[in-house]
């Protein structure tokens, strides 16, 4: 049986039932009359004034219900030790609320549009113009207006964003991408960068991209720092205050960037030369010596147009000792200074590839080369230029084979190598287009070259990849590469080649062969710091050298920073190109702690920590968490990528943003769109 209360007013009795208040309690959206503060007595007829008994001093308090501020008042004066409690309470009711409203979102079906708000059209519509490299006037287009109203249920299209939304939109984004990366670099104690120069609609961009390691999981990560207007000539000076103008826009000082990696270009080792400290210091101690610190090219004042150099036939920079500190005081009056500088390895090996093969005087090589690439050239020719052609070879290979881009070497490599691993059809496709075909001569020819080529492009494979590769593995792909190039010794075509390229190597990667030049340092460290490596890849006449200085450096960091803790990750196996390492004359056979005498006092604890490193089997990266000394000596060095790559990726973004009929796109709307990009892949 229902009981009713019979409750007074000032104009008139109004009865309720009990358990109607009850639900009235439930249902109420006011935190103040879930029964813990005030619970609901009487209720108006038409319910907008209401009646409410303190749970504390049960008194009858009377208000409205679109207010609580008789109700708040009562509280604050009668009950003031409970006003904490109050404000937690409508806290906990707000987040609640949030939350329930984003569940019932999330299970609205898509096309009940009616419900998204205009933000979120904007958001959406953002996402798609930044993430598909799209034109801002693209949310102006009738049929992309046409296609949201319909998914949204529109009538009008007043809700819809138009370019100058868009415009707002990206300028805000773009902001929030430069905080949260200063930010975000800021708490690192290592970066690397890498630059580059690009050119595209008649105008050029200086490039720079940022990465570092993350030391809880050993994951690199990738930013765009920028991709800026450079005007005039490529010369160094302009070089300079560009990267400058970059590095300065996230306040990065270049005590924290380990390397800035570029190409071999000229005006780049210039620029690093005149305006890096420390390798102008190097430079004028090391003038006449061959252990030279510098870039692998270098160049006279007038050098400053970008070309790539042959390091070995050029002449180098004399400074005179004033005129270095003049540039010194030049440096810091203006704020101009560059970081520390390795030049690209991939770009190196590239050189080798192209550069160097190509001055191959041997006869018969030349003789062999010509008459076989000729017809291949013949080939991709004519499958580039027509249709029918192309077409006909499809259907008698069953598959389309790619034609070498002049700029990758990469690309002429494996278009020939697809061309041997379909020789038969190949040799029905030259038949039916009336080429001239290839003799067996020719075919032998290319394997070989196949033969001796893929360690080469391995090792490009291998020091190109942006997310697995670190500088320790610039020194063991180098001698693993030589080593096999070496044991290729039934060759009958190109045998010349590989001393071509084992010849190369030994002069641009001298500093790999001869580790006591004082540009080898980097890359020493960077290689025994890496448990793949330690001292597998060090041959024995520089074992004692290379592991003085390891420890040096270890036991010079320890007294810098603290050690932290690293959770698990594994390194990748690469145990089959790597593997000869350990079959040659380079691989130690003992105990790396017994194989030397050191000068070091082995009492000091990080010299035991990296003795005890050395004669540990574990390659995987987690093991340095046993080893916080070698671990921080890690992040130092093997922060800097062995290649430029990256910043070349960025270019090719960024050709699919500044098309020909997008020429007039402002040079800022470029640089923020790129980096707006790279925000949101980083969100996905």
């Amino acid at each position: 049986m229902e009981q009713f209360i019979v409750r007074s007013t000032t104009k008139k009795q109004t009865v309720v039932c009990e358990d109607n208040l009850e639900s009235m309690e439930a249902k109420s959206k006011c935190y103040l009359f879930d029964g813990k503060f005030f619970k609901i007595i009487n209720v108006s007829d038409d319910g907008k004034n209401i009646s409410a008994e303190c749970q504390y001093c049960f008194k009858t308090v009377n208000g409205q219900k679109s207010s609580t501020g008789n109700f708040l008042s009562h509280i604050k004066f009668k009950h003031s030790y409970l006003m904490e409690q109050v404000k937690a309470a409508k806290t906990a009711k707000a987040v609640k609320k949030n939350v329930q409203s984003f569940k019932k979102q999330e299970t609205l079906p898509f096309l009940h549009s009616n419900k998204i708000s205009k933000q979120k059209i904007i958001d959406l519509t953002f996402a798609y113009i930044v993430e598909e490299m799209r034109p801002l006037v693209t949310c102006e287009k009738p049929a992309f207006k046409r296609l949201v109203k319909g998914l949204c249920g529109l009538d009008d299209a007043t809700s819809l964003p138009d370019r100058r939304v868009m415009s707002k939109e990206l300028n805000n984004k773009y902001i929030s991408y430069i905080t949260i990366l200063t930010d975000l670099i800021a708490k690192q104690n290592f970066i690397c960068t890498t630059a580059d120069i690009w050119s595209c609609n008649n105008k050029s961009y200086l490039g720079m991209t940022c990465h570092f390691i993350d030391e809880h999981t050993y994951v690199r990560y990738s930013y765009i720092l920028g991709c800026r207007r450079i005007k005039g000539s490529h010369t160094y000076f302009n070089i300079t205050e560009t990267m400058n103008e970059i590095t300065h826009t996230y306040n990065i000082q270049n005590s924290k960037i380990s390397h800035t990696v570029t190409d071999n270009a000229s005006n780049f080792g210039k620029a690093f030369r005149t305006y890096s400290l420390k390798s102008i210091g190097q430079e004028s101690l090391n003038i006449n010596s061959d252990n030279w610190f510098g870039d692998e090219t270098t160049c006279d004042d007038d050098h400053n147009t970008g070309e790539e150099i042959d390091y070995c036939s050029a002449d180098f920079d004399t400074i005179d000792w004033s005129t270095m500190v003049q540039n010194s005081e030049d440096m810091e009056s203006d704020d101009i200074c560059l970081p520390d500088h390795i030049t690209c390895s991939a770009h190196t090996l590239s050189l080798i590839a192209t550069v160097d093969v190509d001055k191959i005087s041997d006869k018969c090589y030349t003789i062999n080369s010509k008459s076989a690439f000729s017809k291949l050239c013949s080939f991709w020719n004519l499958l580039s230029r027509s249709t029918v052609a192309s077409d006909r070879v499809y259907d008698i290979c069953g598959c389309k084979f790619p034609v070498p881009v002049v700029t990758r070497w990469n690309s002429s490599f494996d278009a020939v190598k697809k061309i041997i691993a379909h020789k038969e059809t190949v040799i029905s496709s030259f038949n039916d287009l009336k080429l001239q075909q290839l003799k067996k001569k020719d075919w032998s020819f290319l394997e070989e070259y196949c033969l001796v080529m893929e360690p080469l492009a391995t090792s490009l494979d291998k020091i190109q990849a942006e997310k697995s590769c670190f500088l320790g593995y610039v020194a063991p792909t180098i001698i693993s590469l030589r080593l096999l190039l070496i044991q290729q010794t039934n060759l009958t075509y190109c045998r010349c080649l590989a001393l071509s390229i084992i010849n190369s190597l030994e002069k641009r990667f001298n500093f790999i062969f001869d580790l006591e030049n004082i540009k080898s340092k980097p890359y020493i460290i960077a290689s025994i710091s890496h448990p793949k490596f330690k001292l597998s890849w060090v041959p024995a006449r520089y074992l004692t050298v290379c592991k003085n200085i390891f420890l040096s450096e270890c036991n010079s960091m320890n007294s810098v920073m603290n050690s932290d803790s690293i959770e698990y990750y594994s390194a990748d196996s690469d145990e089959e190109f790597y593997g000869i390492l350990t079959q040659s004359k380079y691989s130690l056979g003992h105990s790396a702690a017994e194989s030397v005498h050191l000068n070091n006092d082995t009492s000091n604890g990080t010299t035991v920590q990296a003795l005890s490193y050395f004669d540990s089997k574990n390659k995987d990266l987690s093991m340095l968490n046993t080893f916080p000394s070698v671990k921080r000596v890690f992040f130092k060095y093997n922060t800097t990528l062995p290649s430029s790559a990256p910043v070349e990726r960025l270019f090719s973004s960024g050709s699919q943003i500044l098309t020909p009929r997008r020429n007039r796109l402002q040079d800022k709307t470029f640089e923020m769109l790129l980096c707006c990009r790279c925000l949101m892949k980083e969100n996905c």
